[in-house]
């Protein structure tokens, strides 16, 4: 070793025995060892929270470091959170932390709010005004109590819309609506975000479009240069809570559900009142979440493919009902959808040429067809008049009455005949009284069919009027309680026609009844037992043992729709109380001015004297009986 070397290690043990006595630890203070135990505690904590942020490295940050020394461990846990967001949100990393910002599109129907996060829409608000400025559409509390507020269709904190995608380094799946997409542009009607996957030029992009005096919101996805990062089952989700807006929560409930139409099919729907999920099998024409006043409906032309759709109850004074959607759709291109959030108004969804007018559910076809090409057209007709709501019931009542007038006609005149020969038909039945072997019925049959051959009376005809009736009762039954143009319309007590009445509220609720008395229903049940009362004497009684008494069947009906119409919309049952005292005019005025039951006797006596040949059937009839005959003998 030489002189050279031999100084050089002395002077590096100097060093180090100099660094090594300034740094020695100092020994805890007796006079303060509390300010010793609590700066320990500190460290420790420090150490612990330097490990929970760091805790694939374990770097513990240390006090003592220079500041050369600081960069270098804030560029390593720098790179170590680059890295977990990379593991977690692979193209989109970058995007996977910000701030959330609201933006909003409206127009003179719509105000749309959207955020940063995710993109995505948050909450609707229906602004529409009307003649007098005011919104147009509120919800029933709002509207009782005067409070100009617009209705809302869903709010930001129930509702989320994503688009689940699979980076092809990654098997966790990234969730859209986590990521903080940038607005790129925006002016009235457009706003514009991005999603950057690690440069400029690769983007996830959701544009969103709003056109003056439109219920509709264009939503366009742009995989742009991305398409072979990402997998190829990319996954749309949305789901929201629907806010109660009217009167009676769990009458909006019975209504709420999921309707959805494949291309080239009708419409289909989970049943109101099931909580249930249903698979879809692609080729979606739309699908929509269903109010009972409104919709929000999604819309595709070749994008929803399969997936399951769902809703669900929620028993709160707040929702109605919880929706969910989850469709495949193409992870390639540009894909179009259009986003409708629309009142449930027969005349606008037909607009749009998509079937969406079979979202109001109006029973089936042919109570439908009644209602599109009957009530509907006469119904919206009489509200351009500028006419009060219930002047136009009335009206409505009236020119449907004289519709089916010639039927009425029939079906009385019918009735009359067998008033007629009902003393003779009580006669045959007193005659095999008693009896009831076979013989003797098929004998009383043939008598009696062989009196109603001879007087010219057919048993049906006074049948077959109400059967043709009947599908109008029923189309009026499901079209006002889905009329938009009752709902906040008043008349007389009632406050809302597409709800219930109230003149007197109990405090609590009677099982089947409800909480409260509706006078309209009343009114309607009454007059039903009035208009019974009226016809009872020309009921014919059942002519064979067995048979139900039609009298008690029609005097119990009444108090059956006491209970029905007690909580259904007033509007409705006062149809139905019109129609009844019309049906008791017209009745009144048949038999005093159209019929005369003497007429009708002259011409009953008067077939019974032509010989008229006997049909096939009783020709047949009483051949049987004979053979029975000869086989007893």
């Amino acid at each position: 070793m030489d002189k050279n070397t031999t100084t050089g290690l002395i002077l590096i043990g100097a060093v180090v025995m100099a660094f090594m006595f300034l740094n020695k630890p100092q020994e805890p203070s007796p006079e303060n060892p509390k300010t010793v135990t609590n700066s320990s505690v500190v460290d420790s904590e420090k150490t612990v929270e330097n490990a929970t942020v760091d805790n694939t490295s374990k770097i513990s940050e240390i006090s003592d470091l220079d500041s050369s020394d600081l960069i270098i461990y804030q560029k390593l846990k720098e790179q170590q959170q680059q890295e977990d967001l990379i593991e977690r949100y692979g193209l989109f990393y970058a995007n996977a932390t910000g701030e959330e910002n609201i933006f909003e599109l409206e127009n003179d129907k719509i105000k749309v709010s959207f955020s940063s996060q995710g993109a995505r829409i948050t909450s609707t608000q229906m602004i529409e005004k009307d003649e007098n400025n005011l919104f147009k559409y509120k919800t029933y509390n709002d509207f009782i109590n005067e409070i100009n507020k617009p209705l809302s269709l869903f709010e930001k904190e129930t509702s989320y819309m994503s688009l689940t995608i699979v980076d092809n380094e990654k098997v966790v799946p990234i969730e859209t609506k986590d990521l903080f997409f940038n607005l790129v542009k925006q002016n009235d009607s457009l706003l514009v975000f991005r999603a950057y996957g690690g440069s400029q030029d690769k983007y996830l992009e959701f544009s969103y479009k709003l056109s003056k005096n439109s219920y509709a919101v264009a939503f366009d996805i742009d995989y742009h240069n991305i398409e072979n990062d990402i997998k190829t089952d990319v996954d749309l989700k949305w789901s929201m809570f629907g806010l109660s807006t009217e009167k009676l929560a769990s009458d909006e409930r019975n209504i709420c559900t999921v309707m959805y139409k494949y291309f080239g099919s009708t419409r289909d729907y989970i049943t109101e009142t099931s909580d249930d999920e249903e698979q879809l099998e692609g080729n979606i024409n739309w699908i929509a979440f269903k109010h009972k006043f409104f919709s929000s409906i999604l819309i595709s032309d070749d994008a929803l493919g399969k997936g399951k759709i769902g809703h669900k109850s929620l028993e709160n004074d707040k929702y109605t009902d919880s929706y969910f959607l989850k469709s495949s759709i193409p992870s390639m291109g540009k894909v179009s959808f259009n986003f409708l959030f629309v009142p449930n108004d027969f005349d606008l969804l037909l607009s749009y040429d998509r079937e969406l007018e079979d979202i109001i559910n109006l029973g089936w076809d042919i109570l439908t067809w009644i209602s599109r090409f009957l009530i509907n057209p006469i119904f919206t007709f009489l509200m351009t008049s500028g006419l009060s709501i219930g002047l136009i019931i009335i009206i409505l009542t009236i020119i449907v009455k004289l519709i089916i007038m010639p039927l009425t006609y029939k079906n009385y005149m019918s009735t009359a005949k067998t008033k007629v020969i009902k003393p003779e038909i009580t006669k045959i039945n007193s005659k095999y009284e008693g009896k009831t072997d076979r013989n003797a019925a098929m004998k009383k049959q043939q008598e009696t069919m062989a009196l109603y051959k001879q007087t010219g009376v057919n048993p049906m005809a006074g049948c077959i009027p109400m059967i043709i009736q009947a599908p109008i009762l029923f189309a009026v039954f499901k079209y006002f309680p889905a009329s938009l143009d009752l709902r906040h319309k008043g008349f007389l007590w009632a406050e809302d026609l597409s709800s219930y009445d109230s003149v007197l509220d109990f405090g609590f609720s009677i099982p089947v009844y409800g909480d409260h008395i509706s006078l309209f229903a009343i009114l309607m049940a009454a007059s039903t037992l009035v208009y019974t009362i009226t016809n009872s004497s020309q009921m014919a009684q059942p002519t064979q043992p067995g048979m139900p008494n039609m009298k008690v069947i029609m005097y119990m009906m009444p108090i059956f729709l006491l209970f029905v119409f007690n909580s259904y919309s007033s509007g409705l049952s006062f149809y139905y109380f019109c129609g009844n005292l019309m049906n008791i005019g017209i009745m009144w005025g048949i038999k005093n001015y159209l019929i005369d039951e003497d007429k009708i006797r002259l011409k009953i006596e008067s077939n019974k004297k032509k010989k008229k040949k006997k049909s096939r059937f009783q020709q047949r009839l009483e051949e049987v009986s004979k053979q029975q005959q000869k086989k007893r003998r």
